[in-house]
């Protein structure tokens, strides 16, 4: 009986061994049986996409591609296990009311999908959140580089796996790069790098054929921020009331005070405005409208440009460098008096709100 007993036990020991063996190897490479060309693998611990292949027996064992990807910050973890693609749609409005381009469904609400936008328009992308590419930073979806989430979009039918673990290995291919590592605050334009429209133009600084970064003057006008379009932004964050006009928003400021330093004998409210103009505007805002007390207390000497800011802007960037709402362009300047696209506005809107 003890002999049985312990034949028992030593058979059970096996099986239980050899289940979490099997486990394991599941979690660590595509399952089989599909039938589609592809299967999905999503590592949250190394914050990587591979993309596997049908090999000659057809198992999935054949990477195929690797992109880096952001998967759920704490508290919105993208889920794990092994799910199966499902919908698909061009553009999608996200919960925090942005908009991702290129969805896939991988379960319910869960999607792969481009970096945020802030409208439905591929010139809108949230600059810092493609700088976030790589470490987890979305509310529970898959985000990649915009060609990324075409090429799944593209290419990974419905039915297709798609397995989301914790690995402690990126895969077979590694973890790649961004194809722009970093994008600075100068060097935004409002597009992805990757995006495969005709009218990126991204296309042509990274082909050689432009400069190294865009040049923020002049700019288009539909990319440019006027005075009119600042005190818009800053009407809606006051919270006052519903829409108004670029008029009544102007005169909104006016009485606020929030145009001192930026209106002069031929204002224009259509006109655009410089980086020291719109940082004064907030500024006002900050002291005049909310009517708070500020001591700034950034240095621009340590900026080459730093003394060509206007006095009457001056203590509006010294308190905009200090609380990090604007950073050094390329060679460490400033170009307070260079235009403002609308991408580098929403983004030092983004960081004050954090203030």
């Amino acid at each position: 009986m003890k002999r049985t007993l312990s034949l028992f036990l030593a058979l059970l020991s096996a099986g239980l061994l050899l289940c979490s063996g099997v486990h394991t190897a599941w979690a660590a490479q595509p399952p089989a049986g599909s039938g589609k060309p592809y299967s999905i693998m999503v590592n949250r611990a190394q914050s990587t996409v591979t993309v596997y292949g049908l090999d000659e027996d057809g198992g999935y064992t054949v990477p195929v591609k690797a992109m880096v990807c952001s998967t759920g910050r704490e508290g919105h973890a993208t889920p794990t296990g092994t799910f199966t693609i499902g919908g698909r749609w061009t553009w999608v409005h996200m919960f925090d009311g942005s908009y991702g381009q290129y969805c896939t469904q991988i379960k319910g609400n869960i999607l792969f999908h481009s970096v945020c936008y802030t409208e439905k328009d591929p010139s809108t992308l949230m600059t810092e959140e493609y700088n976030g590419l790589g470490a987890p930073a979305s509310l529970g979806c898959v985000r990649l580089q915009t060609a990324d989430a075409k090429w799944i979009y593209d290419n990974c039918a419905r039915g297709t796996k798609v397995t989301i673990y914790d690995g402690g290995d990126p895969g077979p291919l590694g973890k790649p790069d961004k194809l722009v590592p970093h994008i600075s605050e100068e060097a935004a334009n409002g597009w992805d790098p990757t995006d495969p429209r005709e009218d990126n133009p991204w296309h042509a600084l990274l082909s050689g054929q432009g400069e190294t970064a865009p040049r923020p003057e002049p700019l288009p006008a539909a990319q440019s921020v006027s005075c009119a379009l600042m005190a818009q932004a800053l009407y809606t964050l006051s919270g006052e009331g519903g829409p108004v006009s670029d008029a009544q928003a102007v005169d909104w400021a006016a009485g606020h005070r929030l145009l001192d330093g930026v209106a002069g004998q031929d204002f224009d409210p259509s006109a655009p405005i410089t980086r020291q103009e719109l940082v004064t505007m907030l500024y006002r805002y900050e002291t005049e409208y909310l009517g708070r007390a500020i001591r700034p207390s950034g240095s621009l000497a340590r900026f080459s440009d730093g003394a060509g800011v206007h006095t009457a802007a001056r203590d509006a960037m010294r308190w905009a460098v200090g609380a990090g709402l604007i950073q050094g362009a390329s060679e460490n300047a400033l170009l307070p008096a260079h235009y403002v696209s609308r991408t580098q506005m929403d983004i030092i809107l983004q960081r004050y709100r954090r203030l």
